[in-house]
């Protein structure tokens, strides 16, 4: 569903599935990945996932009109059924396991009440509490103080009381947002579809900042100084001084940028053009470029230094170093297997949801697990 990781979770990723070969490349001395396979939870056709979240305890996957609840040795704790799907990442804190749901296929959509926000309990599943939420295509959960900050495409922004819900604030900005949010320690960024950027404060959901733009909105980011980055439908990226309407600089990509991430003091961007670029977050200039098989589908940073990317149409990923964009690796996967959603790392492991299996991996051994394969 996401293209990129939450706000502060690490996400790093390397995956090989059953007949499937990791092959790595010529990472520079001392810097190698060097993945250990550790387990793999099998899904039934029917139980394809498309989401999936960890706490460090255990690893929740949904979809399906399912949440599974695993260890962190594969093996499977609860099951809650639920009806539908899932239209947003799922988001563990310390309160409970918090997702929305649409509403049900068939209601009286009129008089429903919109969305509902579900929080189970993480030890056992259980529903803990339920809020109601504006209908929209999706929503997109991060914590904040205590709370839950709820941007829903449909251009509501709100921040609700994680332990009873109840509302903190609630601001229509727009309606409707254009592409993914992007949350930052205080602040969020969200591009609306009257190509208007607004920076709003978490704390209290009043507009800091608002720009128009010329062109359809399709990605948002800030750099590591804290100047806004926005990309539009036509390649076009523009960075925009602190709190101000001053454009620093510009760049144009070949296609539509899908995502923006900041990697130190560069920022990388992919575009439709196939190419994902590194660039000078200060000038734009073009530190290093490199041609994808094809449109990104998921990207990933690892510790800083990597970042793995894969195509909405391969059957794996290939490993890039940041510094200076050649390939320190390649993950190939099998034929009829695809990335469904971003890695997701939590003590030392790293898991991979793709489209029939979790794959679990570690970067130093595999810790405390036991011989054996994980049970469903």
């Amino acid at each position: 569903m996401f293209r990129n990781s939450l706000p502060k979770i690490v996400i790093i990723a390397a995956i090989c599935v059953s007949a499937v070969a990791i092959v790595h490349g010529q990472p520079k001395p001392g810097s190698e990945v060097d993945f250990v396979k550790c387990w793999a939870y099998e899904f039934g056709d029917h139980e394809a996932a498309s989401v999936m979240a960890s706490d460090g305890v255990r690893v929740y996957v949904g979809g399906g009109g399912k949440i599974d609840a695993l260890s962190l040795e594969g093996q499977r704790m609860w099951r809650t059924e639920f009806g539908g799907g899932i239209i947003s990442n799922i988001l563990p804190l310390d309160e409970g396991l918090f997702f929305a749901v649409p509403v049900p296929t068939g209601g009286d959509k009129g008089n429903s009440g919109g969305d509902t926000l579900r929080v189970l309990s993480k030890e056992t599943g259980i529903t803990k509490l339920s809020i109601k939420l504006p209908e929209a295509s999706e929503h997109y959960l991060a914590a904040y103080q205590g709370g839950i900050i709820v941007v829903s495409a449909n251009g509501v922004v709100q921040y609700r009381d994680s332990k009873t819900g109840t509302a903190k604030w609630k601001r229509e900005l727009a309606d409707g947002f254009a592409t993914a949010p992007r949350f930052l320690a205080d602040k969020l960024i969200v591009g609306s579809t009257a190509k208007q950027v607004f920076v709003i404060s978490l704390a209290t959901g009043e507009i800091d900042s608002m720009r128009k733009v010329p062109f359809n909105i399709t990605a948002v980011g800030q750099t590591a100084a804290g100047d806004l980055i926005v990309g539009d439908e036509r390649g076009n990226l523009m960075s925009f001084l602190g709190n101000t309407e001053k454009v620093t600089w510009k760049f144009r990509a070949g296609g539509e940028i899908s995502t923006i991430l900041p990697t130190g003091m560069n920022i990388l961007i992919t575009s439709h053009d196939n190419f994902a670029y590194s660039l000078v977050a200060k000038n734009g200039a073009v530190d290093w470029k490199r041609r994808l098989s094809g449109r990104v589908g998921r990207i990933a940073t690892l510790e800083e230094r990597y970042v793995l990317m894969s195509g909405i149409d391969d059957h794996g990923a290939v490993l890039t170093d940041l510094t200076n964009g050649k390939s320190a690796g390649q993950i190939v996967l099998g034929d009829l297997e695809r990335i469904n959603y971003n890695p997701v790392a939590a003590s030392e492991l790293i898991f991979l949801l793709t489209s029939d299996s979790i794959r679990s991996f570690g970067l130093n051994g595999c810790g405390a697990k036991k011989e054996g394969g994980p049970g469903k």
